[in-house]
C-alpha cells in the first residue's frame, strides 16, 4: 500500500514539473531580459530542474517518523 501512495506522489510531481517546463509556460520567460547576465530562460529552466531533482530526491529519501506505542 505504501508503494502505491509513494508512485502516485512521484507521478503527481512529475506532471507538475512537465506543465512547468512546457512551451506555454517557456514562452513566459523567453522576454530576452537577464538577471546578472544570465537570460531569464535559462535561468528559470535551471531552477526549475534544481527544484524537481530536490523535490523527488528529497521525497524519496524521506523516512516515515513513527510514532512511540502507548502502553495501555
Amino acid at each position: 500500500m505504501r508503494d502505491r501512495v509513494k508512485g502516485r506522489r512521484l507521478f503527481f510531481i512529475s506532471i507538475l514539473f512537465l506543465v512547468l517546463l512546457s512551451f506555454p509556460v517557456l514562452s513566459i520567460f523567453n522576454q530576452g531580459g537577464t538577471v546578472a547576465g544570465v537570460p531569464v530562460l535559462y535561468l528559470y529552466l535551471m531552477v526549475m530542474w534544481l527544484l524537481c531533482i530536490v523535490a523527488i530526491g528529497l521525497f524519496v529519501e524521506r523516512k516515515r517518523i513513527r510514532k512511540p506505542k502507548q502502553k495501555a
